[in-house]
């Protein structure tokens, strides 16, 4: 299923590009995990565009996690979710089994707010409406609704890093612009108090369904860079558990081919580390500490830049291919208090 070296660099250029036609025409976006599988991007109100775990800055003894779906809301599809499907994230402290937070929502109002239903293990524990702030049991917080998407990106100057691969990476003039300035997404936010969890280390990952399991993420952009072109729905069915078995092949052929691009690769057994570290798709954060990816992943952390080190020679102390994207920081600044999301664009 691995792919020739030109065909890595083609699917690397593609998974973080972004197509434009005109101001309103439709957008297709494939950056973190914007659309990056076809059946997600068929309905983009079950495409999974990120997922954040961090420590609130509200409480240092609180966990905020954000999911966040339909990129492009408003101009690639609607501003709703999608009724009677299956938003859930799930929380794995170690104990005998991952506890599971589903949620649901009805059809719209005709002023675009919905009836949400939070069920933690299959007992509801809240209902209300989109854009309100729930308080569950436990000291728990939730709300869902229209935001800024809090994902950052340039792909004029990542394009510019891959043609120089090898070569002069320092051209980073303050000229770079985010391609994903004004545009809105849907979320799903939680604040949870860490002494729900049996465990200060906690395994992540969000899933959609609707009549199967339609999109998953753990960490950012691991379907899109480094899952075989063509296998990202089927990688999205696969249980993190089973990822290490089913597409360690593939993440580490993808490894050395991007890490060797400047002619200096990881060596295989780098390549299995990094393999090894990147699979289970999950995203992992220990609450007894500060947050930063890859110690969980906050709204403000350029994942971009990070993940461009680890996948293409910078994980070891070597000299990665390709540095960064040279957007540091999201179009709007991100609010201090729940639920810490950008307010949408109008």
């Amino acid at each position: 299923m691995s792919k020739s070296l030109g065909g890595r660099l083609a699917v690397l250029l593609a998974v973080f590009g972004m197509l434009t036609a005109g101001v309103v025409a439709a957008i297709n976006v494939q950056a973190a995990d914007h659309l990056e599988a076809p059946t997600a991007a068929a309905d983009g109100r079950l495409d999974i565009t990120d997922l954040y775990a961090f420590q609130s800055p509200e409480s240092a003894d609180s966990t905020v996690i954000v999911m966040a779906v339909n990129p492009l809301a408003g101009v690639n599809g609607g501003t709703t979710f999608k009724s009677r499907s299956k938003y859930e994230v799930l929380i794995d402290d170690g104990s005998a089994k991952p506890t599971k937070v589903r949620v649901r929502f009805n059809k719209p109002k005709p002023n675009g707010k919905q009836v949400m239903k939070v069920f933690i293990d299959g007992e509801k524990v809240a209902k209300g409406r989109t854009g309100t702030t729930h308080n569950l049991p436990g000291g728990i917080s939730a709300t869902a609704g229209l935001y800024d998407d809090p994902f950052f990106f340039d792909l004029a100057a990542f394009n510019d890093q891959v043609k120089a691969a090898g070569g002069d990476r320092t051209f980073c003039d303050g000229s770079e612009a985010d391609f994903l300035a004004g545009t809105n997404v849907n979320a799903i936010v939680f604040e949870i108090p860490n002494d729900t969890f049996a465990s200060s280390n906690l395994a992540i990952w969000a899933r959609t369904g609707s009549g199967g399991v339609i999109d998953r993420v753990g960490r950012p952009a691991i379907a899109t860079v480094l899952i075989p072109d063509g296998s990202e729905d089927d990688f999205n069915k696969t249980k993190p558990k089973k990822d290490l078995a089913k597409w360690g092949s593939d993440v580490k052929a993808t490894l050395l081919a991007l890490s060797g691009l400047d002619g200096t690769p990881y060596s295989d057994a780098e390549a299995q580390g990094i393999t090894e570290f990147l699979l289970p798709d999950v995203l992992t954060i220990d609450t007894s500490m500060p947050t930063g990816f890859p110690n969980g992943r906050g709204l403000a952390d350029d994942v971009i830049d990070a993940e461009l080190g680890i996948v293409t020679g910078g994980f070891f102390g070597g000299s990665p291919v390709l540095t960064s994207d040279c957007v540091p920081e999201n179009d709007k600044p991100f609010r201090t208090s729940f639920p810490y999301l950008a307010k949408a664009h109008k």
